[in-house]
C-alpha cells in the first residue's frame, strides 16, 4: 500500500478497541482526516504524542479504502503550554471543536489551518489572553467559511452604526437603530461590549496583545454572543464551552 505523509493539527482523539485510537487531523495536504493509531494506550507505547489535542505532528500513514492508518509519526510541536493552563485548554478546544464542526471529510482549508496553527502559538509562547484570540478566531474562521460577521456597519442597510447598537443574528451582525424594528433576533450590546468586538475584529491576530480590556465579564459577554451566533448558523452548540459560559 502507498505511504503518504501529511502534517496535520490533531483536533480530537477516542479509543478504538483495547489499544488503539482515532484520531481526528486537520491536515494541509488532505484536510480533515481520520487515522487509526495502534497499540497508542499500551505503556510502551512510542507514539502517545501523536494522539494529544493540539499536537502538531508529520503523520505517515497508509490508506486502505477510506480508512487511513497511522504506521509512524513525528512531532513538529506539542504547545504543552495550552494544556498546562485552563482558559488556554478551554478556548483552543473550542477553536478545534469549530473546526470539527464546519469542515467537511477531506475538504482542504489552508486559511482556516493557518489561522489555527497561529492561534495555537501565540497563546501558547506569546501568552496572548485565550478568550480575546477565541473571538478573533472565530470572526475570521466564519469570514473563511463564508459567513462574515458585519461589526463596523448595519449588517441590514450599510449604514454607519448609530448609538444605539445591536447584534441581529438574522443578518448575522450589528445593525442601526433604524433596522432595529425589522428584526425578531438581536441582542443590544453595551459600549463596552461593542468596543471589544470591534477592536479585535478591527486587529491583526498577531497584535492582539496590544488590546488591553478591563472587563473580562464584556469579553464574555462577547463569546457568548458568538456562540450563540454559531448556533444560528450551523445548528451546533460549542459543547466546549458550555461549562464555562
Amino acid at each position: 500500500m502507498e505511504e503518504i505523509k501529511v502534517k496535520g493539527i490533531v483536533l480530537k482523539s477516542i479509543d478504538y478497541k483495547d489499544s488503539d485510537k482515532i484520531v481526528t487531523i486537520f491536515s494541509t495536504e488532505l484536510g480533515l482526516i481520520n487515522a487509526r493509531v495502534r497499540g497508542v494506550k499500551k505503556n510502551t507505547a512510542k507514539l502517545t504524542f501523536a494522539v494529544q489535542p493540539f499536537a502538531f505532528v508529520e503523520f505517515l500513514l497508509i490508506k486502505s479504502g477510506n480508512f487511513y492508518t497511522c504506521i509512524n509519526a513525528t512531532s513538529i510541536d506539542q504547545f504543552f503550554g495550552i494544556t498546562a493552563d485552563f482558559d488556554n485548554y478551554i478556548f483552543m478546544l473550542a477553536c478545534n471543536e469549530i473546526c470539527l464542526k464546519t469542515i467537511r471529510e477531506g475538504d482542504l482549508q489552508p486559511e482556516l489551518f493557518l489561522l489555527l496553527l497561529n492561534s495555537l502559538k501565540y497563546v501558547c509562547y506569546e501568552n496572548f489572553n485565550p478568550m480575546c484570540v477565541f473571538i478573533k478566531f472565530m470572526l475570521e474562521a466564519l469570514k473563511i467559511l463564508g459567513y462574515l460577521v458585519q461589526v463596523s456597519k448595519c449588517a441590514c442597510c450599510g449604514r454607519p452604526l448609530s448609538n444605539v447598537r445591536a447584534f441581529s443574528y438574522e443578518f448575522n451582525g450589528m445593525i442601526c437603530s433604524n433596522c432595529q424594528s425589522n428584526n425578531n433576533l438581536f441582542l443590544e450590546l453595551s459600549e463596552g461590549e461593542y468596543a471589544i468586538l470591534k477592536n479585535i475584529d478591527m486587529t491583526p491576530l498577531n497584535r492582539l496583545s496590544s488590546l488591553k480590556f478591563l472587563s473580562r465579564e464584556n469579553i464574555v459577554s462577547i463569546i457568548n454572543l458568538l456562540t450563540k451566533d454559531f448556533r444560528v448558523l450551523f445548528d451546533s452548540d460549542i459543547d466546549t464551552l458550555k461549562s464555562f459560559l
